[in-house]
């Protein structure tokens, strides 16, 4: 196929999906670099399979199971040989909006980072699903994208909100027991 070919079937079958793409990587790894690279291994897998991508009746929907797939293959990675980033904790949502005061602010980042890090504390399977929820698809899509079938699906959503409601709660906890650790502190 002719490079001016693939590259049509490119910018109309997966350009336009990227914004969303990215949103959903960013949801699953909690990194935009790693939301990035998952973006990009998304991409090389559809300039492979162009011509296939081209003949489906939704590339969105194909372009997320590749999605999912890759990231499900790099949590799986991760697991038999895990490694720590030296630079922990730089990417960080920064907020540009004048509107609301420093302490706003502060709750605002706090609380998006203990929803961030509980997100990431879920199982692979549970992000994937919360994220596609997020992004606002219903289980009919979510189920022609995992190839799971609804009513796993409804049992598995059940479970991943739970287990993130507990580990949000976890946080609450942890972040009471430090401020009741600092005020006895200042009494002594």
């Amino acid at each position: 196929m002719r490079s001016l070919q693939r590259q049509e079937l490119f910018d109309r079958c997966v350009a336009p999906h990227l914004p969303r793409l990215f949103r959903i990587g960013y949801r699953l790894t909690g990194s935009i670099a790693s939301a990035q690279d998952l973006v990009q291994d998304t991409c090389v897998t559809a300039c492979e399979h162009i011509e296939q991508l081209a003949s489906v009746a939704n590339p969105l929907a194909w372009l997320l199971r590749v999605m999912n797939n890759l990231h499900v293959d790099a949590c799986r990675r991760v697991r038999w040989a895990p490694f720590v980033p030296l630079t922990h904790g730089q990417d960080r949502l920064e907020m540009e909006s004048s509107a609301p005061g420093p302490e706003e602010t502060l709750v605002q980042d706090d609380a998006l980072r203990a929803l961030l890090k509980a997100f990431q504390r879920l199982e692979p399977t549970q992000r994937v699903l919360l994220g596609l929820r997020a992004e606002g698809y219903g289980l009919e899509e979510i189920e022609s994208i995992t190839g799971v079938s609804r009513d796993v699906l409804r049992a598995r959503l059940h479970r991943a909100r739970r287990s993130l409601a507990r580990q949000l709660d976890a946080h609450r906890e942890q972040d009471q027991r430090g401020v009741a650790a600092l005020q006895s502190g200042r009494r002594s």
